[in-house]
């Protein structure tokens, strides 16, 4: 099934940035050769590294209290000028052509609105919000969902930080609390907010799924579909909620193909990404971009699959309804 789906709705990869000397089938960066021009004409501001902040080729102000994992003398100022193949510490190439698709495929309406789940200090919104104050998008809106506490209050410094408050006359909505398959409450770990790999624990296990012992906490939770509530269309959707995405979707599959246009899952196991695949394929959904997520296998056990990844993969994803 996996197979015959593939092949229907994501074509051969075309490659892109292939380093001089490496195998084309070793190169593989999930973003299209059409993505640099596209990626650059928003990079057009001057990217920086302050005493206190970065700032980006699109503008967007980072406090490194948001990014405490982060050692600024490390950036990157080339990468962080043009996140191609990635931004040097944060995000991929493919992640960034996915936002500013759906932003360039709607600015022309005055409009824009994004969601992101599991924000941790909420870059994708931020970047949303900065490329409507920058390119015209009068009537925005923007809602963001953290379960940690500590980075909860992290995105919120973040918008603010940009000028993406609701005094500014657009609608900004940040939730403390988890998005899973219900309304109600959940366990999620009480975490160092350098650790930006905890997952709400349905089971109430004392370890996560990376074999961490941790301690939680009660913590809001809602549905997808719930946090959405008066938002209208969703332009752009962002979920990275390690290891929950799947359950998510499913969860809320019929509501996401009338209410979502687009939208960028990070992945955290290859059995995840089959599973996306079969669900969102069968919806009609378009794969317009991916990457699968990397994994090791090493001699420390591991209870999931998702305990064994490295580095989170990407599916973007076009709703066939809207």
């Amino acid at each position: 099934m996996l197979k015959r789906l593939f092949r229907k709705i994501a074509p051969a990869p075309r490659l892109v940035h292939i380093p001089v000397g490496c195998p084309p089938l070793q190169h593989y960066p999930g973003y299209l050769p059409e993505d640099t021009d596209l990626v650059s004409r928003y990079a057009c501001g001057q990217a920086a590294v302050k005493e206190d902040h970065y700032i980006d080729g699109f503008g967007v102000r980072t406090d490194f209290t948001c990014v405490p994992f982060v050692n600024p003398a490390c950036l990157d100022i080339e990468r962080l000028q043009l996140p191609l193949p990635d931004d040097g510490f944060h995000a991929e190439g493919i992640e960034y052509a996915a936002l500013l698709d759906a932003f360039d495929n709607r600015k022309a309406k005055g409009r824009f609105t994004a969601v992101e789940v599991g924000s941790g200090w909420g870059p994708w919104i931020g970047l949303a919000g900065v490329l409507a104050n920058t390119h015209g998008a009068d009537a925005l809106c923007l809602i963001g969902a953290e379960a940690s506490a500590e980075r909860y209050a992290l995105m919120c410094r973040h918008l603010e930080r940009n000028g993406l408050t609701s005094e500014s006359g657009r609608m900004i909505k940040a939730f403390h609390g988890a998005i899973w398959t219900h309304d109600g409450e959940v366990q999620f770990p009480d975490s160092n907010v350098e650790d930006m790999g905890p997952a709400v624990n349905a089971q109430g296990s004392k370890t996560d799924y990376r074999g961490h012992r941790v301690t939680t906490v009660a913590t809001p939770c809602v549905r997808l579909s719930t946090l959405c509530e008066g938002a209208g269309l969703i332009d752009f959707l962002h979920i990275d909620v390690q290891g929950s995405e799947l359950d998510l979707l499913h969860n809320d599959a019929e509501w996401l193909g009338h209410n979502v246009r687009a939208m960028m899952v990070a992945t955290h196991s290859r059995v995840i990404e089959g599973g996306i695949m079969d669900l969102l394929g069968e919806a009609g959904w378009v794969l317009k971009r991916e990457k699968p997520c990397r994994f090791q296998m090493d001699d420390n056990p591991r209870e999931t699959w998702e305990g064994l990844t490295q580095a989170d993969g990407s599916q973007h994803w076009i709703s066939p309804n809207l």
